[in-house]
């Protein structure tokens, strides 16, 4: 999914992040937009306002299998609960200035 917003686009792609297996990878965020405020976007995006739609009650950056996953556990104002994952292996490589094979890049993690 492209999402086109000010200063640049937001990728992402992957599944529909109820797991690690099927976690939302952010593969681009626009100029000035980091992973954690993209996938607020999304969040809010998704189920509304937070604090009024939806409360975050647990979020937490592990690492699995040579990946690192940013994992929220949401509860939504009708009470019920969701846990999201997003894959932001790519976005902080990019930021760190190495590519998914390991070379250097500018830096940049547009």
């Amino acid at each position: 999914m492209d999402l086109s917003i000010n200063e640049g686009t937001l990728v992402v792609s992957g599944g529909p992040g109820d797991s690690l297996q099927n976690a939302i990878a952010i593969k681009k965020t626009p100029r000035g937009l980091s992973a954690a405020g993209a996938e607020d976007m999304l969040l809010k995006k998704w189920f509304g306002e937070r604090g009024k739609n939806w409360t975050l009650t647990r979020q937490e950056l592990i690492q699995a299998d040579g990946k690192t996953y940013d994992v929220y556990e949401v509860v939504l104002s009708d009470g019920s609960r969701r846990s999201l994952h997003f894959d932001v292996t790519d976005w902080l490589a990019r930021l760190r200035g190495i590519d998914r094979h390991g070379s250097k890049t500018d830096g940049c993690a547009r």
